[in-house]
């Protein structure tokens, strides 16, 4: 008699820390464990065999071969801890709960930081969905393999309510049909509509309903309609700021506010999906430290039923016109939803695709770019039915299905590690022979660019490659525009060489 198969789970973890729960919310944190107990359970019929970490509980850590949290600000220990859980469970999926201050980002060195950029570090997950140990370099995580995404509290906030809301929206949602999802709203600024166009052609196959901002049509002042919020795709590319929960427009020197926290309140359906390209789009705020008084964007979106929000965590980049950067990381993002992906899986192929089609070397911008979109939500969450996907019925065959995935993500990260060369700045002003001075220069005035303009120049070296194999250089320079007290404008031009030739160049406005 043939022994009968044992249909085996794929795993999910929830990663918290118990004593900053309690340290934050008192008594009132045994209702946010009560609620994630509830999504256990619920995961269950999804095939998943979820369960809940707390980094400083040391015997459950001990269990798992891993050194407990002690201080739950320490990005070394939280990072080493995650690894350890990973190397333990395998898990398909990586929930982290709560805000900066219950799992912190960690904090990646800005390489562009200084002169036009003011962002000294980048607040990021990626690092989670890496193998490689802590680092403060960006470079170093460029292989992702691993599925991670934030359920977000509200930084300094007290009342569960708001992160109970959210616990709620997950155990009610189902996977829908992709006309569902068809629709969309999207905001551009009026002097990126060609980018944002292009993007929304890539996504949808047509760009009819994007609203330009400032324009004719829209007036920004005015709240949006129940109607004109009803789609479940929302693809935004607007400038933000930081510590301000408001997006803007922008036409010339103009920057009118274009979208509000108020003013989607109420108007969002459940499950509606946000990829945002803006400066700090997904930055989570302390509500008493802004003007406005209000949470961040991604917080508020989240509130009002979001299942999920793909945003970054401080300036982020791309061209006015044509592709690049935050175009293309938010765009791959939102077709692999469409296409039936769960959220986390959704990001970690946009991840894995957007560092394999910029390679085999990468500008500092390029990296900047894949370290600084975070995703706000469970990652298991699928919002479109994958018709591909086995019958649910069929647990092995689900299951086996999520693990081969995962299984080739993983490869797929490991051969970025052997491919792709990460930018480091070079510790010397560039030596370039005359010829390719006047080329520069001849360039930067065709661009409009200021002869007296910000100059870094980075080395791509590549881990692996022998030590006489040239280097690539990429030249930046750097200039900041006028600021309206909103939205400051920084442009950049990006000059890839190699043996004083130039092969390219590349041209960004901060989003």
């Amino acid at each position: 008699m043939p022994t009968p198969v044992i249909a085996m789970q794929s795993t999910k973890l929830i990663i918290t820390n118990r004593n900053a729960l309690i340290s934050k919310y008192g008594d009132q944190h045994q209702t946010i464990l009560d609620g994630l107990q509830k999504i256990v359970q619920s995961d269950v019929t999804r095939h998943l065999d979820t369960k809940i970490i707390f980094l400083d509980d040391s015997t459950q850590m001990t269990t798992a071969n891993a050194t407990a949290v002690t201080d739950p600000t320490d990005e070394t220990q939280v990072k080493k801890a995650i690894d350890q859980l990973y190397a333990f469970y395998t898990p398909g999926y990586i929930m982290l709960i709560g805000a900066q201050d219950i799992i912190p980002f960690q904090r990646l060195k800005n390489l562009v930081s200084g002169d036009t950029d003011p962002d000294a570090f980048i607040p990021s997950d990626l690092p989670y969905a890496c193998d490689a140990a802590y680092d403060k370099n960006p470079g170093t995580f460029i292989s992702p393999s691993r599925v991670v995404g934030r359920l977000p509290d509200i930084p300094a906030k007290t009342d569960p309510t708001y992160l109970l809301s959210l616990i709620q929206d997950i155990l009610d949602y189902t996977p829908q049909d992709r006309s569902q999802y068809n629709n969309y709203f999207s905001l551009s600024s009026f002097d990126w509509q060609d980018s944002t166009q292009k993007s929304l052609l890539n996504i949808f196959g047509n760009n009819a309903a994007l609203t330009l901002i400032p324009s004719e049509q829209a007036d920004p002042d005015a709240a949006w309609t129940d109607e004109q919020l009803m789609p479940k795709m929302h693809f935004i590319n607007l400038h933000g700021a930081i510590n301000n929960p408001r997006y803007y427009g922008q036409r010339k020197t103009e920057f009118p506010p274009a979208l509000k926290p108020e003013t989607i309140k109420g108007k969002i359906i459940k499950g509606t999906i946000v990829a945002a390209e803006c400066c700090y789009g997904a930055q989570l705020i302390d509500p008493s430290k802004n003007v406005f008084m209000t949470p961040g964007m991604a917080n508020s979106y989240l509130a009002n039923h979001a299942i999920a929000f793909l945003g970054s965590s401080n300036i982020a980049y791309g061209p006015a016109t044509g592709q690049g950067l935050a175009d293309l990381l938010t765009q791959f993002f939102m077709i692999n939803v469409l296409n039936g992906a769960s959220t986390g899986r959704a990001l970690l192929e946009a991840r894995q695709k957007f560092l394999h089609e910029m390679g085999p070397t990468l500008d500092p911008y390029e990296l900047k770019t894949a370290a600084q979109f975070n995703l706000m939500g469970d990652p298991s969450m699928q919002p479109v039915i994958n018709e591909k996907d086995p019958s649910m019925d069929d647990n092995q065959s689900f299951v086996n299905s999520v693990q081969n995935r995962r299984d080739n993500m993983e490869a797929r990260g490991k051969m970025l590690d052997t491919f792709i060369a990460s930018p480091e700045p070079a510790d010397h002003p560039a030596d370039t022979n005359d010829q390719l001075q006047k080329s520069m220069d001849s360039l930067l005035n065709n661009r409009n660019f200021q002869t007296n303009t910000h100059r870094k120049l980075f080395i791509n070296r590549h881990k692996h490659a022998a030590v006489d194999t040239p280097s690539v250089k990429f030249h930046v320079f750097s200039e900041a525009a006028n600021v309206d007290g909103h939205a400051p404008k920084l442009k950049v031009l990006v000059v890839k060489e190699k043996n004083n030739q130039i092969l390219g160049y590349r041209e960004y406005v901060s989003r």
